[in-house]
């Protein structure tokens, strides 16, 4: 019985070595696509926990019915923010009529707030991203039913909630100007930008993960 040929030897390692690099490569993609789903699983129930905070108006600090929001922002992409909407601290910043529940203004149901994040003093919670995920944009249709995306269009976006109103405010920012959105779209993206997943937010309250329209 003859044994195996140099050539045939090296045939062999050859198919080897290719099998296990595909199963590798496909193993490598299926826990990519695991976490990226995870990843955009986390962002959702972080604007759910503000939907659950606002409407229960969870006391911030020293203070009461204060808003909470999940605060996006264009660069780095990497972290975003669970905040409670406590600036300013006056009632009233209704943002023009953009900001549903802040027009009272004295008394126990008057709120601070303005619906977009201000500044670190409102942080509950900073999320960050690992792994080389990210916040790779988002998006958010205006009231005039323009699509308007981070980059061009949007420097970030705030997604609030505020009892007693069980609608979401979705604020988007240019260059300090507010824009009324009535729906979000986050797209969180694998490290290599091959694959992506949404999260979509709309102005009554539903938020989902799926796959980017």
């Amino acid at each position: 019985m003859k044994g195996f040929t140099m050539v045939e030897m090296l045939v062999s390692l050859g198919i080897i070595t290719v099998i296990t690099a595909i199963v590798l490569y496909g193993q490598q993609n299926f826990n990519r696509s695991l976490v990226l789903v995870d990843t955009s699983y986390t962002i959702a129930f972080t604007i759910r926990q503000a939907q659950s905070l606002g409407l229960s108006s969870k006391r911030f600090r020293n203070i009461q019915n204060a808003g909470y929001g999940v605060h996006f922002a264009s660069t780095p992409g990497t972290t975003y923010t669970l905040f409670a909407d406590s600036l300013p601290s006056a009632p009233g910043n209704d943002q023009g009529g953009k900001c549903a529940g802040h027009t009272i203004l004295s008394g126990l149901d008057s709120k601070p707030g303005n619906c977009v994040y201000d500044s670190s003093a409102e942080n509950v919670t900073v999320y960050t991203l690992n792994k080389g995920f990210a916040v790779a944009s988002f998006c958010g249709v205006d009231t005039a039913g323009t699509q308007r995306c981070s980059g061009s269009y949007l420097d970030s976006l705030d997604i609030t909630f505020l009892r007693p109103n069980t609608q979401a405010s979705i604020i988007g920012v240019r260059a300090g100007a507010i824009i009324e959105l009535v729906s979000a779209t986050i797209h969180v993206a694998s490290p290599d930008g091959a694959q992506e997943r949404c999260v979509q937010v709309t102005r009554v309250g539903q938020v989902a993960v799926g796959n980017c329209p």
